[in-house]
């Protein structure tokens, strides 16, 4: 069934009116009115009320209409892929936190270059990743937050912990949310940390607008305040001393692409990657 046919009668059922969307496609009403006819012929059914007013779709031609309507949307979409296929530029645009590109990417991007040494990766490290991939700055997004009309796939857990100067809580390697309470306390923009404390319980708050680690450590060690953060954030680090939080508290870390019908190939050798190689290898 030829698809040009079937766009010019979706047209004309969607203004109701053979002439409206003559007009629009530069064809003569009577051509239109061919088109259906052959249309209605060819699937052997009565799909459209003709009346002087206009023209409706008939119970069997509703469900026609939704059926033409995926013929159409399927070759957009085969258009779309092929010319995909044709610009692809064999690059990959990651989106992470700073603590992801420092400890998690570099085994990923290593394996993943072995695999497709001719993929050119590269990596866009920020606080706030939310309007990254929406708003097409990358490909693919490392974070622990699920997004709207994307796909997450959970790679690792990374506990919170305390950080605290030296000289606090001498011998140990853990601490409970309760003793934490009596020392003054950075906070950030953690949303998860907001629901673990109760901020008003602290002897005193010093407020940060966006996660920046290097500054919060730098604060501790100079004994300002203590500080909570993900393990991968201050993992190795000799200036301050980590303890366990009790309760524990976590985040889910993956990485997150967009729901499309379609892929850049970069994306979809991404996502194979690791969803069949990456993951299974580092679960055995």
């Amino acid at each position: 069934m030829d698809t040009t046919r079937i766009k010019a009668f979706l047209l004309a059922v969607k203004y109701g009116s053979f002439s409206k969307a003559a007009e629009e496609l530069s064809y003569t009403p009577s051509a239109l009115s061919h088109i259906a006819d052959a249309i209605e012929l060819e699937v052997g059914l009565k799909i459209l009320k003709r009346t002087y007013s206009g023209i409706s779709l008939t119970e069997d031609g509703k469900i026609i209409y939704e059926k033409l309507n995926n013929i159409v949307e399927a070759e957009n979409n085969l258009f779309k892929a092929v010319e995909t296929l044709k610009c692809d530029d064999n690059q990959l645009i990651i989106g992470a936190y700073s603590s992801i590109s420092k400890y998690l990417l570099p085994d990923i991007i290593k394996k993943f270059k072995t695999a497709y040494p001719k993929t050119q990766v590269s990596i866009k490290v920020a606080n706030d990743l939310r309007d990254m991939l929406s708003g097409g700055k990358a490909d693919v997004v490392f974070a622990d937050t699920k997004l709207e009309h994307a796909s997450f796939v959970s790679i690792m857990t990374d506990p919170f912990v305390a950080i605290v100067p030296h000289d606090l809580f001498p011998h140990r390697k853990c601490v409970e949310r309760e003793e934490l309470y009596g020392l003054p306390y950075i906070s950030h923009s953690e949303s998860v940390l907001r629901k673990y404390f109760d901020e008003n319980k602290f002897k005193e708050i010093i407020k940060f607008d966006s996660v920046d680690d290097e500054s919060i450590i730098s604060m501790v060690k100079e004994k300002i305040g203590i500080a909570v953060l993900p393990f991968l954030t201050v993992n190795n680090e000799k200036s301050v001393k980590i303890l366990k939080l009790k309760p524990e508290l976590s985040r889910n870390l993956g990485f997150i692409y967009k729901n499309d019908n379609y892929q850049k190939p970069t994306v979809i050798k991404f996502i194979n990657f690791i969803t069949k190689e990456y993951l299974s290898n580092s679960r055995r």
